[in-house]
């Protein structure tokens, strides 16, 4: 562990002296105007000053006729006063058609017209925060940080639209005390993309060409006369008060146990205060760690690697784009009952810091962390999390990643009996880095290192204590233009490699890898693109021995109308236990969102399947089946309904004996009464355990952070030859953000 850590130091002071980042000769620049009268936000731009600001327009495709002018013209202005960033935005609509857009659940836009805004408010063109808005007002915000955006970030701020004949207004006010800048600057980068739907276009100002390649923002604008903008209020306290009556019944397959009641009412503070314009700090007094959204159902029969859960739980979500890396070592749903904790987060010059520290009482799962795990649940501990970043060059950065878990120690666990582990310990340092080394061609690469330990009691003997280290590294460089695309990477990860605060499919590996794509773009009446990718991976043990060896051919058609058709053929060599499987895949999606009622995705896999027994003698190749239908309908503006079906069939061979099949199906369905107030229901069933998941919520959402929920759950089980409920909840949580 010091090795790596003097590694890191010295990776960090080489590349202290390279240079910053390059300023684009060729950058648009506007001027916000610093409003004189309060604007009143009700999405009708007519306030005086908005006719002094000099408008943005000029918006170009850069879908669909790259650099052409859209069909619907689009004017943005800016104002600013001491407490806000404001946005008069004008989005004609005088062609053929309306708008189409919902009253949707916040961030549920994406296939609405909307415009949003993207402000680089540290100008150091590699992040930014994005604000959108849909003709009725509904908000969408995120982060943007190189790759693609992350939705699941959420700030105080406010918009309204009013929609009339000629295409629609929006009003957008954004708290500078929910943004972090520096101080000193008076530049921020902007970049504008406004979508289009019923003519299938995006277009944003300024021009994004897909040939520059690099990071979005490197392409924006400058939004200049901003100085002296201080970030308002330094303290937000977020009380709440949550109450819970849970009931369950044992289920078997003859009949039901006694009800058993479980109540639970808390309540506790968070707190948030800036230390600086650019870094914030987080603590937490007996929070609420709980999350309204329910998890959607994976099929898990038959599965060789653990699933997959996206974090939900606000706490995390903020700043979470900091500990990304190439491989995923920081999964925060691994703290599955956090007591207390506090986090940072935020930029001094070039350094990018975060740190996550948290009081866990244990019993979330092992799966999926590394060597040495049997995926028993956690014991309760402590996880802590640091992160630190250094923007190097235009597109670069260097950074170093550490995570620490300790559990309880012996003294808490004297009363096991037998053989059991009591307590443990794993800490895991990384150093990674990316840098563009031309237009074009940019590398990749990361290191890191873990040490575990493991104390257990034996009866007879007393404490017994087992260590073992190991480390990964992988290193990757693509060439990127926006017509082709060529990547190959290296990974090695070995045996005892454990990253506690992690999700790693598989350790004791080997991995080579490529990916080429080319893109031609004929945009003709039907087509819009041909994108032929070939792909493949090599997988080896860490002493040779074959694992996985995959190609695959794929080619992905992009017709007009909204319609998108990807077909792929793979070839696997696949080693279970010691028998190595000779396989083949074949895929076939569709994709069409041109109906506004009914937007619909269908995906079918078919392939030699590997039954995945204990041994190699129950173990055996079949014919594996998934298909998938993803539908939104939309029968109404406020009524929105994500329709959800899944199946695995498998047989003994291609028409022959089925050994198993499994369904699961699920329909969240959503009314917007208002844009605050809404109610959703969300039944799931899975065939496999023949239960079914009912959610019902009803929410009162005036600013993230500041909600009121109801909810109610309910579980059928079997039993016998019927449902029968085998768990109820219900539900009420109150909170509300205060800023001072």
């Amino acid at each position: 562990m010091k090795r790596l850590l003097f590694v890191a130091f010295l990776t960090m002071m080489a590349l202290g002296s390279l240079p910053a980042p390059a300023e684009g000769a060729e950058r648009p620049r506007v001027a916000a105007l610093r409003g004189e009268s309060p604007i009143r936000l009700d999405g009708v731009l007519e306030e005086r000053d908005w006719e002094r600001a000099p408008p943005i327009t000029g918006f170009q495709l850069i879908e669909v006729r790259e650099g052409e002018a859209p069909s619907e013209s689009t004017d943005v202005r800016v104002l600013f006063s001491d407490t806000h960033v404001y946005f008069g935005i004008r989005c004609a609509n005088r062609g053929v058609g309306p708008v189409r857009a919902s009253l949707a659940p916040r961030d549920q836009i994406l296939e609405d017209d909307h415009i949003s805004i993207h402000l680089d408010t540290y100008r150091d063109f590699r992040r930014a925060y994005i604000f959108g808005v849909n003709p009725y007002g509904v908000q969408l915000d995120g982060i943007l940080d190189g790759g693609d955006p992350d939705f699941s970030w959420d700030a105080v701020w406010d918009a309204e639209a009013y929609r009339g004949p000629d295409g629609w207004t929006a009003e957008v006010a954004i708290p500078l005390r929910s943004l972090r800048f520096p101080s000193e600057g008076g530049v921020w980068g902007l970049w504008f993309r406004r979508q289009i739907t019923k003519n299938d276009e995006v277009c944003s100002w300024p021009l994004y060409r897909k040939d520059v390649g690099g990071d979005i923002m490197l392409q924006a604008g400058d939004l200049e006369g901003l100085e002296g903008l201080r970030g308002g209020g330094r303290m937000e306290l977020q009380p709440y008060a949550a109450s819970t009556r849970a009931s369950t019944r044992f289920a078997s397959g003859v009949g039901l146990g006694e009800w058993s009641t479980d109540n639970d009412a808390h309540a506790g503070l968070d707190l948030r205060y800036a230390l600086t314009s650019t870094l914030t700090a987080n603590a937490t007094v007996n929070p609420d760690y709980s999350q309204v959204e329910a998890d959607a159902l994976q099929i898990d029969v038959n599965q060789r690697f653990p699933l997959f859960f996206p974090e939900k739980r606000p706490f995390f979500l903020e700043g979470a784009e900091t500990y990304n890396t190439l491989f995923t070592l920081v999964h925060t749903r691994r703290i599955a009952n956090p007591a207390y904790g506090g986090k940072l987060a935020g930029k001094l010059g070039r350094w990018r810091l975060g740190a996550i520290a948290v009081r866990d009482d244990g019993g979330g799962s092992t799966e999926g962390i590394g060597g040495r795990s049997d995926g028993s649940p956690w014991n309760p501990g402590y996880f802590t999390i640091g992160r630190a970043t250094y923007d190097v060059g235009e597109s670069g950065n260097v950074g170093v990643l550490v995570t620490d878990h300790a559990t309880d120690p012996l003294a808490s666990r004297l009363s096991v009996a037998g053989r059991e582990p009591s307590a443990t310990r794993n800490t895991m340092v990384s150093v990674d880095g990316k840098l563009r080394l031309s237009k074009h061609l940019f590398v990749v690469s990361q290191i890191a290192g873990s040490h575990s330990r493991a104390d257990t009691l034996e009866s007879g003997s007393g404490e017994r204590r087992t260590t073992f280290s190991d480390y990964l590294a992988t290193g990757a460089a693509w060439w990127q233009d926006g017509t082709r695309f060529a990547l190959a990477y290296q990974d090695y990860m070995g045996p005892d490699f454990r990253a506690d605060a992690g999700f790693l499919e598989r350790v004791d590996n080997h991995n080579t890898g490529y990916e080429a794509q080319w893109t031609f773009r004929p945009e003709n009446r039907w087509l819009r693109f041909v994108q032929p990718t070939s792909n493949g991976n090599f997988i080896r043990d860490t002493r040779g021995a074959i694992q996985e060896e995959r190609i695959a051919g794929a080619i992905e058609w992009g017709f007009q109308k909204q319609t998108f058709v990807e077909t792929r053929v793979a070839h696997l060599d696949e080693r279970w236990l010691s028998r190595v499987y000779d396989r083949w895949r074949y895929i076939l999606s569709v994709e069409n969102s041109l109906w506004r009622p009914l937007s619909v995705e269908v995906g079918i896999t078919l392939e030699d399947g590997i039954f995945y027994a204990s041994t190699d003698s129950a173990s055996f190749l079949g014919w594996q089946e998934y298909y998938s239908l993803e539908a939104t309908a939309r029968p109404s503006p406020r009524l929105t309904s994500e329709i959800a079906v899944g199946r695995s069939r498998f047989s003994r061979e291609r028409g022959g004996a089925e050994v198993y099949d499994v369904w699961i199906l699920g329909a969240k369905t959503t009314f917007q009464f208002t844009r605050r107030l809404y109610m959703r229901l969300y039944p799931q069933y899975d065939t496999d355990t023949d239960h079914l998941d009912g959610d019902g919520l009803l929410a009162y959402v005036v600013h993230p952070g500041s909600v009121l929920y109801f909810g109610i759950n309910g579980d059928l089980d079997k039993v016998g030859s019927r449902h029968r409920t085998t768990g109820r909840t219900f539900f009420f949580k109150v909170s509300y953000v205060f800023q001072g």
